[in-house]
C-alpha cells in the first residue's frame, strides 16, 4: 500500500500553476478546461487535467503551444520516443532487402509491408506510419508510438485514433524472419559489425516475443497487450519460465485491449483503459525502456527536452475531433438526432459516465470516473492485469498516482474508465476488447449482440462501424482493401449493458440515439 504518499513540493507548484493558468479558471472541485468545457475534477488526485500552460517550455515563454504541437507532430510519426526499440532492425539489412529509400522497389516494398503488418502507408513516404529509422550506430529500422495510435477512416488518416488494422503479431515475425535470412550471408560476406549488430537485434526480439506472446495468441488485428508491457518493463515478468506454470500465466495476464483513442487527454488526469494511474503527462509512459530502466536520472533527463515536450503538446492538445460530415461524407439525420440527444441526457443514462453534450454534439462538461467491474460487466481480464504490485512499481518514482492504492478504491475502484466522446464514431470496433463491431451492436442486450464482424475499410455508416455480414453490394473478386472475418469469443462482447448503457430501448429509440452519438466531438481549438 502506498497510503503514505503526500503531495511532493514539486506537486504542490503544479497543482497551484494549474489554477493560474491562462483560459483556466477554479471553480471549486470544477475547472473550465480546454474550449470551456466544464471538468468536475477530484482534488485528492495528485496532478491535474493537463493545460499548455503546464508543458514547461512554453510556462518559461520559450515556445508557444502552436509551435510545440508542429514539432511534436513531426517527433510522433520520424523518431523512435521508445527505447528498447524490440522490433529494430538494421537499417542496412532493411534496405538490402527493401530497397534503398526512394527507388521504386522501395515503395513498392513499404506500402506491401504495410498491408503485411497492417500498417498505414501514405503514398511517396519513405516508410509506413508507426516505422522509423533510427541513425545511431549503423542505424536501426524500428516502430514507434504511431503505428497502433494512428488510424484511417473512410480514407482519412488521423492521427490518435486506433489503428484498427495493426497485426503487432506479424510485426515481430516478420522482422525476426528478415534478421534470421541476413545473418548467413552477413558471414559470407564478412560483415562483423553488422552481423554483431543483426544478432544483438535477435536477440533482444526473441526475448521480447518470449516474454510478450505467452498467453496472448488470441491476439487480433487492431490489439495490443500493454499490460504485458508494463509487467516486463517494471521487471516483475523477467524470465519466460514465469509463463510455464498456470499460477505464472494467471498472475501476468495478457490483457489485450484496442489503444484507445488520444484526442480525449485533454479532458482528464486519469489514464489507460482501467482509470488506475492519475498522472501528468502520459506520452511519458511509454519513454521507459520495453525491458525495464535502470537509470532513472536518464528517463528524467530524456522528458525535459524539447523533443519530448512537443509530442506532450501534439498528443494532448493538437489531435482532433473531426465530425460525422466531414469524415463519412454523408448527413445526420437531424429529427432523430434531436431525439436521440434528450435520450442520451435522461437520469441515469449515458450523459451519467461520458459527459454532457449540446444538441449539436458538442462536450460540455465531463468528469474524469472509472466504472467498478461488477457494474460495466465487460472482460475483466485487461482490468486485473493492472494489479496493485505492479501499479506500484511505477507510482514509486514519482511520476505517477495510483488512487486506489493510496485508499480511494470505492471512487477508483477495478473496472473501466469512461472516456468523453471525442468523435467516438471514429473509434470502432467498441468495448476496450474490440468486439462489438458497431453503435447499433452496442445498443443490443449483450445476448444479441455478433460474435463476428467483416473487418474491412467499408464502413457501414448507418450503424457506425463494421459490418457484421458482408453487403451483398461489395463485389468481393474486385475488392482491393484490407479485408478479413474477424471471429471471438462472446465473452470478450459482453457487457455494457442494461437500462444505463441504453440496451433496453426499442429499435426506433435505438436508432435515434446512435444519430445523436454519431455528432458528439469535443473541443480541439488550442
Amino acid at each position: 500500500m502506498l497510503s503514505n504518499i503526500k503531495l511532493s513540493k514539486s506537486r504542490n507548484w503544479i497543482c497551484v500553476l494549474f489554477l493560474l493558468t491562462l483560459g483556466t479558471v477554479s471553480l471549486g472541485d470544477t475547472v473550465l478546461g480546454q474550449g470551456g468545457v466544464s471538468l468536475d475534477i477530484d482534488q485528492r488526485l495528485h496532478f491535474p487535467i493537463p493545460a499548455p500552460n503546464l508543458i514547461p517550455l512554453i510556462h518559461d515563454g520559450e515556445a508557444s503551444i502552436q509551435e510545440l504541437v508542429t514539432e511534436g507532430e513531426d517527433n510522433w510519426f520520424h523518431q523512435a520516443q521508445l527505447e528498447g526499440e524490440p522490433f529494430g532492425i538494421g537499417e542496412k539489412i532493411f534496405n538490402f532487402i527493401a530497397g534503398e529509400p526512394g527507388t521504386t522497389t522501395h515503395f513498392v516494398v513499404a506500402e506491401e509491408l504495410a498491408k503485411l503488418a497492417g500498417l498505414i502507408y501514405v503514398q511517396g513516404e519513405d516508410l509506413p506510419k508507426g516505422l522509423v529509422r533510427v541513425h545511431d550506430g549503423l542505424g536501426l529500422v524500428t516502430q514507434n508510438c504511431a503505428a497502433c495510435h494512428s488510424g484511417m477512416v473512410n480514407n482519412h488518416f488521423i492521427p490518435g485514433i486506433a489503428n484498427k488494422w495493426y497485426d503487432q503479431k506479424s510485426v515481430i515475425n516478420e522482422t525476426q524472419m528478415m534478421m534470421e535470412l541476413a545473418i548467413p550471408l552477413l558471414k559470407l560476406e564478412g560483415s562483423k559489425e553488422l552481423l554483431e549488430q543483426t544478432k544483438t537485434q535477435l536477440e533482444k526480439l526473441k526475448r521480447y516475443k518470449s516474454l510478450y506472446g505467452v498467453g496472448c495468441e488470441d491476439l487480433a488485428p487492431g490489439m495490443i497487450t500493454a499490460a504485458r508491457i508494463w509487467e516486463i518493463s517494471s521487471k516483475l515478468l523477467n524470465d519466460p519460465k514465469q509463463l510455464e506454470t498456470d499460477e505464472g500465466k494467471k498472475h501476468f495476464l495478457c490483457g489485450s485491449t484496442k489503444p484507445p483513442a488520444l484526442n480525449t487527454l485533454r479532458f482528464r488526469n486519469i489514464y489507460f483503459w482501467d482509470g488506475s494511474v492519475n498522472t501528468q503527462w502520459v506520452s511519458h509512459w511509454p519513454m521507459f525502456d520495453f525491458f525495464g530502466f535502470d537509470n532513472y536520472q536518464r528517463w528524467a533527463d530524456k522528458i525535459k527536452t524539447r523533443a519530448i515536450q512537443s509530442i506532450d503538446a501534439f498528443l494532448t492538445f493538437g489531435t482532433k475531433s473531426p465530425g460525422w460530415e466531414e469524415i463519412m461524407g454523408t448527413q445526420i439525420n437531424s429529427k432523430w438526432a434531436a431525439q436521440g440527444f434528450k435520450l442520451f441526457h435522461r437520469s441515469n443514462s449515458c450523459s451519467e459516465c461520458h459527459g454532457t453534450y449540446s444538441e449539436s454534439g458538442m462536450l460540455k462538461a465531463f468528469r474524469p470516473n472509472v466504472t467498478s467491474i461488477d457494474v460495466v460487466r465487460t472482460d475483466s481480464e485487461r482490468t486485473y492485469a493492472a494489479f496493485d504490485e505492479l501499479m506500484a512499481r511505477f507510482a514509486q518514482y514519482g511520476w505517477a498516482y495510483v488512487p486506489r492504492i493510496d485508499g480511494l478504491q470505492k471512487d477508483y475502484p477495478f473496472g473501466y474508465q469512461a472516456y468523453p466522446l471525442c468523435s467516438t464514431f471514429l473509434n470502432y470496433p467498441y468495448l476496450h476488447t474490440a468486439a462489438v463491431a458497431n453503435l447499433d451492436q452496442l445498443l443490443l442486450p449483450e445476448e444479441k449482440r455478433n460474435t463476428s464482424y467483416w473487418l474491412s475499410e467499408t464502413i457501414d455508416k448507418s450503424r457506425g462501424g463494421f459490418y457484421t455480414t458482408i453487403p451483398h453490394h461489395i463485389d468481393l473478386l474486385r475488392w482491393q482493401g484490407i479485408s478479413k472475418i474477424r471471429t471471438f469469443r462472446k465473452e470478450l462482447s459482453n457487457g455494457h449493458s442494461g437500462a444505463q448503457f441504453g440496451t433496453t430501448l426499442n429499435s426506433n429509440d435505438r436508432s435515434a440515439l446512435v444519430e445523436y452519438i454519431k455528432t458528439l466531438r469535443c473541443p480541439d481549438n488550442i
